[in-house]
């Protein structure tokens, strides 16, 4: 049944829609909606039409046995039959409804629903048409009611519109539909142009947002380019100031004063950091731009060769390090490895003297990815810090309490951006901490 009705309303949709128009047209959501009227109609049109031709049929109304043929035939037609176009399937739809509303006016009057369905055609032919033809459909309403008033007064109306209304009567009835489709003619369309004056001022917001990325994305490559230019550049400069500064050291150790060798230590320690920033700031240009190959990888694996690499801090720190079983995922295994490398490091590093770090790992499946959590009993952060922790260059210590230039977490958080995810810390001062990121199941440009 399922696949009947799937198949039902591809027909409908194919044969009462245009694809070409786009979704930002007001025309895409008028033949939407007039896919869907006809979707639903064809089946509820059973429940009015079957007793109405069983009653036309028993009362020998043979004008209204007709009209509900022929409208029948034509919903049908607008439906299934190819070959016709959208708008010319619109005007059958709607012209046969209005034959049928006035039939059954003549031949009902009250009893039936004629003139409900003249202010409901009104409305369907607003929603799918232009208001042009809102207009012609308000006079034709007009020319209706002056019609049957016409009927009254000179007698020759049927026999129900005669025992039912006066002129005075029916003056004061049909003039309501008069007036209610004035209004929807004059109100709808200005919905509908107000959708459309939306809809044109969020694709030139869209357009704009859509030039912004490109430009911000532009930047972004030329910065890094830059970044990673400087720092190429820069490193040589560094090495002969190390250099040199050793030379000096060596040659001349014997005749300087303990002054002159505070300085060259200076010197040399100097741009031993700056190398170290410089080579930071190179693994951080990388990300992205050199580091984009995904591959899928166990992180069981690759957090176990971390640990490997970390042999000696943690057997020298006595760490506790407990990991929960990880999921093996697409992603760029490189970057990864920096990512919990750097946070491994960073809970065996800052914990106080003395004491014993005690570490875990851990993997939670959510709906499009998965969140992991690396949490430590070390010194902990103030919450007042936790934004400024993931910038560039951004240290909370000073470099004799815990050496590092300020990048690992700035690193850490560009990698999880790159996996479509997020990074942020829950700590207190002293009170250890969690670092939490999330990784997207399918990356982009990665197909399910």
């Amino acid at each position: 049944m399922k696949k009947l009705w799937i198949t039902y309303k591809a027909i409908i949709y194919g044969n009462c829609t245009v694809p070409a128009i786009p979704q930002s047209s007001i025309y895409y959501w008028k033949n939407q909606l007039f896919a869907i009227t006809v979707m639903f109609l064809l089946p509820m049109s059973i429940i009015v039409l079957v007793p109405g031709i069983f009653m036309a049929y028993k009362f020998s109304l043979t004008g209204m046995l007709l009209s509900d043929f022929v409208t029948v035939a034509t919903i049908l037609a607008v439906a299934f039959m190819p070959g016709i176009s959208v708008f010319a399937r619109k005007l059958l739809f709607n012209g046969a409804l209005y034959t049928t509303s006035v039939v059954m006016l003549h031949y009902l009057g009250s009893n039936g629903p004629g003139l409900l369905y003249l202010f409901a055609i009104t409305i369907f032919v607003l929603v799918s048409l232009d208001q042009l033809y809102g207009y012609l459909t308000l006079m034709l309403n007009t020319l209706i009611c002056i019609y049957f008033g016409i009927a009254l007064y000179y007698g020759f109306a049927s026999s129900i519109l005669l025992k039912e209304y006066q002129l005075d009567s029916w003056f004061a009835v049909s003039s309501n539909l008069v007036f209610l489709s004035g209004i929807a003619v004059f109100l709808i369309p200005t919905l509908f142009n107000g959708l459309q004056s939306a809809f044109k001022q969020q694709e030139q917001l869209k357009d704009k947002l859509e030039d912004s990325i490109e430009n911000l994305n532009s930047k972004n490559k030329e910065l890094e380019q830059f970044a990673y230019t400087v720092s190429h550049d820069l490193k040589e400069p560094l090495r002969m100031v190390r250099s040199f500064m050793e030379l000096l050291k060596n040659k001349y150790g014997k005749i300087l004063d303990n002054k002159a060798h505070e300085y060259i230590h200076y010197a040399v320690e100097g741009a031993e950091r700056m190398g170290d920033n410089i080579d930071d700031l190179l693994e951080y240009s990388r990300i992205g731009r050199k580091y984009t190959t995904i591959e899928q990888t166990d992180l069981n694996s690759l957090v176990d060769g971390i640990l490997k690499n970390l042999t000696s801090d943690i057997e020298e720190s006595q760490a506790q390090i407990s990991i929960a079983d990880l999921p093996t995922m697409h992603l760029v295994p490189v970057s990864i490895k920096i990512l919990f490398q750097n946070l491994l490091t960073n809970a065996l590093k800052y914990h106080p003297e003395g004491q014993r770090p005690v570490i875990t790992i851990e993997a939670e499946e959510k709906n499009n990815c998965w969140q992991f959590a690396v949490t430590d009993n070390g010194i902990g952060i103030d919450a007042k810090y936790h934004e400024q922790v993931f910038a560039v260059f951004n240290r909370l210590h000073m470099r004799d309490e815990f050496p590092g230039s300020g990048m690992g977490l700035a690193i850490s958080k560009k990698i999880v951006e790159q996996h479509d995810g997020q990074i942020w810390i829950e700590s207190n001062k002293e009170q250890g901490s969690t670092f939490k990121f999330t990784i997207c199941k399918i990356l982009p440009g990665k197909k399910k």
